[in-house]
């Protein structure tokens, strides 16, 4: 991460904080005011129809502050986005939610009877019903609000609670799932979750042993992961030389495949995760965590591992994920797009089912460097 950039961002965050701040001011205290000024200098009959348009020509200053928090906006949005900076995106959407929101209601409770009683008095003094549909008109802010709030509060709930598009950035769920794969994320598989913190609102389900779940990285949160359960609470998990054991009972696996032929130095197989099947990949004698290994999972936490095995960074090195940590069950592969410019295809299209029969045809090899 590019620290000069994590500083423009702050930077443009800043000034859209201060400008917004301006412009809120100005709607909700000032307009107020001079919407009154003007109601009282046409009912002296101190002011014709055409100084009540001149007077509601938005200032250049008020121009330049809305230039300024707009645009400050776009280009810290653009940023984060393009240079993949690590943002927290639903702190982001539940705070521009809210915003638009409150915008909406302090019109609705401040300003929309104000502007409706000045606009009729002035349009009765002055005999203008043009003049009247101008002062009706939502105020710049106003209207953004009014505008946005349905549109963010409806991608707030759906992302939140029922479905959320990932990407898989890495190869440590292969053969699974590839690099440049997009899935389906279903929200409410493991119950509601506040979407701030993870802690569950309204059990609906729990994990099961051999889902592929989507979580927030424990030693940094704002990052997701994506890996399979393999140990749920209670479970005692012990690996002894590439095999592994669950509650005392070891894990069948059938070799599926391995690369090349004869003295391979990758293998593929179809693995029983008791009841349920999928392939994972090791590599010949490499043992990322050890030979041998045994752990004990506490309660309220799950033990995670990657289809790939031996190039994987999950429980075995950060430890047992807690509950509140959970965002999601994969359920479905959606679109694949190599990374470059390529068009996205969909021939991998596929729901993630537990599966029960696998062989060789079922294995995708990476190619390699």
């Amino acid at each position: 991460m590019n620290p000069q950039m994590v500083q423009l961002v702050m930077v443009l965050m800043v000034l859209f904080a201060i400008s917004t701040l301006i412009w809120t001011v100005q709607t909700f205290v000032l307009l107020p005011r001079q919407w009154q000024e003007i109601r009282n200098r046409v009912q002296q009959g101190l002011r014709s129809s055409e100084e009540v348009r001149a007077s509601l020509v938005e200032p250049l200053w008020l121009q330049r502050i809305r230039q300024i928090s707009t645009g400050s906006l776009v280009v810290a949005i653009v940023l984060v986005f393009f240079l993949h900076l690590d943002v927290d995106f639903t702190l982001f959407l539940v705070v521009a939610t809210a915003f638009s929101g409150v915008l909406w209601g302090l019109d609705i409770v401040l300003l929309r009877r104000v502007r409706q009683q000045t606009a009729a008095d002035i349009a009765a003094r002055l005999g203008d019903q043009d003049l009247q549909a101008n002062l009706l008109a939502e105020p710049a802010l106003v209207e953004y609000g009014h505008s946005f709030f349905p549109v963010l509060a409806l991608v707030l709930v759906f992302r939140s609670f029922i479905a959320e598009p990932f990407t898989i950035p890495s190869g440590s769920m292969l053969p699974t799932l590839q690099i440049g794969d997009y899935i389906v994320v279903n929200k409410f598989a493991y119950g509601l979750r506040n979407p701030l913190n993870g802690s569950l609102w309204l059990p609906l389900g729990r994990p099961q042993r051999g889902d592929i779940m989507v979580f927030r990285y424990p030693e940094n949160p704002h990052i997701d992961f994506i890996k399979r359960v393999v140990g749920l609470p209670g479970d005692d998990i012990v690996y002894n030389e590439g095999e592994l054991f669950i509650n005392g009972q070891r894990l069948d696996r059938r070799l599926l495949l391995q690369n090349p032929d004869i003295d391979p130095w990758e293998q593929y197989y179809d693995e029983n995760l008791t009841g349920v099947h999928h392939i994972i990949r090791v590599e010949v004698g490499r043992f990322i965590a050890g030979h041998h290994w045994e752990a004990k999972v506490p309660a309220g936490h799950y033990f995670m591992m990657g289809d790939n095995r031996d190039n994987s960074r999950d429980s075995r090195f950060w430890g047992f994920l807690d509950d509140h940590f959970i965002v999601g069950k994969a359920v479905l592969i959606w679109m694949h797009k190599d990374e470059g410019l390529h068009l996205p295809t969909w021939s991998r299209d596929a729901m993630l089912n537990h599966q029960q029969h696998l062989d060789k045809d079922d294995v995708y090899i990476a190619p390699q460097n």
